[in-house]
């Protein structure tokens, strides 16, 4: 009888916790199977609870919530700065597509730049791109009226770099054990667990820890399917798409940023799907495609009004 793998990988650090949590008390009902490795049990204990310190330390940071919201709104501003640029590709005048073209590359050097990047590293690409945007590449944002959305990032990236400073600094009066660390250590004491809880039933049959088995094979489904985030994409259908107010009309295609959400979370554009737009270089009915990328697939269209100012 074997126990179902977990890719602890998949788990953020609140289900993690939460999961050897469950361990625990799995092994306080079945007191016989906490017998048998009483041993490694004594080095998983006192693991957990320095687990649980660090994830309350994490938890609790006034900061840290700060930092998720400022760091979606940069999100949402380079993304909305990334479109504009796109649009302007086709855009009738020349001079604006040689100046959208320059400014694609420059995005995309920095797209490529901060993908699967740590804040810290994402933070320092965001300020040398706002540099060069203010800088070697002024004549272009200024040629695609694109200064707003400059000053956006740059007043973003401020706020985003002072609250992790002031949270670096919070952090720096809490333990010293690494989240990290901990993690590798006590999987590592879960997977000897594992492997001699499998052999002793091998050797003696299920009598003692069957029952644990199913119980703890159960609470692994579990999390595979609500914890683990490497789930099978979800339909972007499913989402709810805030109602585009009319856009009037300036000359040049239309592009809205859509507010997409999925029950409190709100959804990133250039993260967790594409936009293609339909209809939009003209007064009248106007679409936008969403396409699912990353956890989200398929598409969803919803309309739009632009109106002649």
């Amino acid at each position: 009888m074997k126990i179902l793998t977990i890719n602890f990988s998949y788990l953020r650090n609140e289900g993690h916790y939460q999961f050897l949590l469950l361990l625990k008390k799995l092994f306080e009902t079945f007191p016989g199977v906490a017998t048998i490795v009483s041993a490694l049990l004594q080095k998983f204990y006192p693991l957990l609870t320095t687990e649980g310190m660090l994830v309350d330390s994490v938890r609790s940071s006034e900061y840290t919530k700060q930092i998720a919201d400022t760091d979606k709104r940069l999100d949402h501003a380079l993304a909305g700065l990334m479109m504009i640029v796109n649009a302007s590709l086709h855009h009738p005048d020349p001079n604006c597509v040689k100046a959208a073209e320059r400014l694609e590359k420059r995005l995309k050097a920095f797209r490529s730049s901060i993908e699967k990047k740590a804040y810290e590293e994402e933070s320092a690409a965001v300020k040398i791109l706002v540099a060069d945007l203010q800088g070697s590449y002024a004549q272009q944002v200024s040629t695609l009226g694109l200064g707003v959305w400059v000053s956006e990032i740059a007043t973003t990236q401020a706020t985003f770099e002072q609250l992790f400073l002031l949270r670096s600094a919070e952090r720096a009066a809490k333990p010293d054990d690494k989240m990290k660390d901990v993690r590798r250590q006590i999987e590592a004491v879960y997977r000897q667990i594992k492997t001699h809880i499998e052999a002793y039933t091998f050797l003696n049959g299920e009598g003692t820890t069957g029952t644990f088995i199913r119980r703890l094979n159960e609470e692994i489904t579990y999390f595979r399917e609500h914890n683990e985030h490497h789930r099978t994409p979800k339909d972007i259908s499913l989402t709810t798409v805030v109602t585009i107010a009319d856009q009037p009309f300036r000359g040049r295609p239309v592009t809205p940023l859509p507010i997409v959400m999925y029950k409190d979370h709100e959804l990133v554009f250039a993260f967790d799907y594409d936009l293609t737009y339909h209809n939009n270089d003209r007064p009248g009915n106007a679409a936008v495609t969403l396409h699912g990328k990353g956890a989200w697939k398929d598409k969803k269209t919803v309309s739009f009004t632009i109106i002649q100012p």
